[in-house]
């Protein structure tokens, strides 16, 4: 593998302007690729850049000027990025809505931003038309299939309508603003983050300097493409750098390793939730094996960890070789988890197997990576480093060194959209405030405790994160989700959480027995103490209660954590 890119002129580009030079450099090499009617297909940089630019001149014959708004709402699909790449080139500004968003919210974010037109799928479309009539400003639809209504524009028609029109596109500047990304709301209502090209292409540059990249990978697109984790790393971040993207068929395991298998899939992006069910799959299936495979597995593990630990080389590539290969996760490079902090015992069990998994950390407003854990030496329980071009700080250490996560950089955004009151609380000279709390280790790797504003304080003043105590309840394979919040008792708060039994495991761990309420909550409180021995007692779960249904999610798989403040 290599790497012929100098990278150091991606921070003086545009977005156009990079996937340009990606399609001089790798014009027959193949960018998108998807599944459709019983095959996949494929894209390639040079036909890439010919469809967004048609798509482009197609939008500026529908009337889209410099600057003005254009929604895209779909599925993760190649549509998307053509679209995505065609809005900038046509001089618009991208607003990418969330496909889990409810009608009343899409309607409020589409008056909100001002947006002229919209690009979706039929999925979306019947909803978005009905929308349409309420918004006089919303000027046209496209619907990225053929089926469509009146007034509606198929995706083939703009195509054609850019064919047609042979007129200059509008240039942009790197601080001209590319997007503008609603955050997802976990704590209650969106605001809309303003990124530049430049915001988004000096975090691409860091990025591919903190990690090994070339042409020949092949990137799995997973999580939603409205989220600039997904957008930046799993969709520009290929593209700058001539990989290839494919986008998988569903998120069911089985697809999902078919896929990697079938496509030599090397990198993959994910949030917790997908590698702690790929963990939990992975540790459950080992356990079905004979006790002979069982005691075999556990002794190679266990030696690989012992000779990894005094000697700092990893065998695991090589001795749980033949385990990939049956697996069809022979061809993975790398495992990248983002959006939320991650167990530790995760990320080193998938690196022990063979498979480097490196965490990272980052927000909407710095679009958005921040750290990554360095390939080389890793940190299980830590986000790693700053990216070059990243400036980190820890600001009002208490005593434990825990204090304000502030960043500052080419990557940090602009502002919120027409919200200057709430621009002017978290920038404040130069620096992002991020509302995160952690901590700095001597070696210059940050932690992750948790988000302020979810701080629970003791009645001894201690403070306590839940997102740290949660992380040790879902170690246990009995618990399949949790959520710890505060309790009030007389001078201060207590933890309490809600936690959603495993079911499905606890039901194989009994023989295929349902337990009934006593013994469920008798397994549960089991669990629970035992995940919470190893931590301080002021940290410790006081109370709890049993939820059967997972919690409302974000689209990235986090909690909405604003619907639990109160049990």
């Amino acid at each position: 593998m290599r790497d012929i890119l100098d990278k150091k002129e991606l921070k003086e580009l545009t977005i156009p302007q990079m996937l340009r030079r990606s399609a001089r450099l790798f014009s027959d090499s193949i960018a998108l690729s998807a599944w459709k009617d019983v095959k996949y297909y494929s894209i390639t940089y040079e036909e890439l850049e010919n469809k967004v630019g048609f798509f482009a001149r197609g939008l500026n014959s529908s009337g889209i000027r410099k600057n003005d708004k254009v929604g895209l709402l779909s599925e993760n699909r190649p549509e998307w990025g053509i679209a995505y790449l065609g809005i900038l080139s046509s001089g618009g500004i991208i607003v990418p809505l969330d496909p889990l968003l409810r009608c009343s919210e899409i309607e409020v974010l589409i008056r909100d931003s001002g947006m002229k037109g919209l690009v979706t799928s039929a999925k979306f479309i019947t909803d978005i038309f009905e929308i349409k009539k309420k918004i006089p400003g919303l000027d046209f639809l496209i619907c990225m299939d053929e089926n469509k209504g009146d007034g509606i524009l198929s995706f083939s028609e703009i195509l054609d309508k850019g064919k047609e029109n042979k007129t200059e596109l509008p240039g942009a500047v790197p601080d001209d603003t590319a997007v503008i990304i609603y955050t997802s709301g976990t704590t209650g209502k969106s605001k809309g983050v303003l990124l530049s090209h430049k915001n988004i292409m000096s975090d691409i540059w860091g990025t591919k300097e903190a990690l090994k990249l070339y042409p020949e990978d092949v990137f799995l697109s997973l999580l939603p493409l409205h989220h600039t984790f997904e957008c930046t790393a799993g969709f520009l971040i290929p593209l700058s750098g001539g990989s290839r993207v494919t986008y998988a068929r569903s998120l069911k395991s089985k697809e999902i390793l078919e896929d990697v298998k079938n496509n030599g899939v090397t990198i993959v992006l994910g949030v917790p939730l997908l590698y702690e069910k790929l963990f939990t799959s992975l540790r459950k299936n080992i356990q079905k094996k004979s006790f002979l495979t069982r005691t075999f597995f556990n002794l190679s593990f266990n030696s690989v960890k012992t000779f990894r630990k005094l000697s700092g080389i990893n065998l695991g590539k090589y001795v749980f070789k033949s385990l990939r290969k049956k697996a069809g996760l022979f061809s993975l490079r790398i495992l990248i988890c983002g959006a939320a902090p991650l167990p530790s015992i995760i990320p080193e069990c998938f690196d022990l197997l063979g498979i480097k998994f490196l965490q990272g950390y980052g927000l909407t407003e710095t679009s958005p990576v921040l750290t990554l854990n360095p390939d080389v030496k890793p940190k299980y329980s830590s986000v790693g480093l700053p990216i070059p071009g990243a400036e980190i700080k820890i600001f009002e250490p208490d005593k434990d060194g825990v204090g304000e996560i502030l960043a500052k950089g080419d990557m940090v955004m602009k502002g919120y959209y027409n919200n200057p009151e709430e621009t002017d609380k978290v920038l404040k000279d130069g620096w992002l405030y991020t509302g995160d709390s952690g901590w700095k280790d001597k070696d210059g790797y940050f932690y992750i405790v948790g988000r302020r504003k979810n701080v629970i304080v003791s009645s001894a003043g201690k403070n306590i994160y839940p997102e740290e105590i949660e992380n040790q309840l879902i170690q246990s394979p009995c618990i399949l989700e949790a959520l710890v919040l505060g309790k009030k008792v007389s001078g201060g708060e207590e933890v309490e959480a809600v936690v959603v039994p495993n079911l499905e495991y606890i039901q194989q761990l009994q023989g295929d027995k349902i337990p009934d309420e006593e013994k469920l909550r008798l397994l549960m409180k089991q669990e629970i103490e035992k995940c919470c021995e190893g931590i301080a007692d002021y940290k410790r779960v006081k109370h709890f209660q049993i939820r059967k249904e997972e919690f409302e999610k974000t689209s990235t798989r986090k909690i909405k954590r604003f619907l639990f403040k109160q049990i």
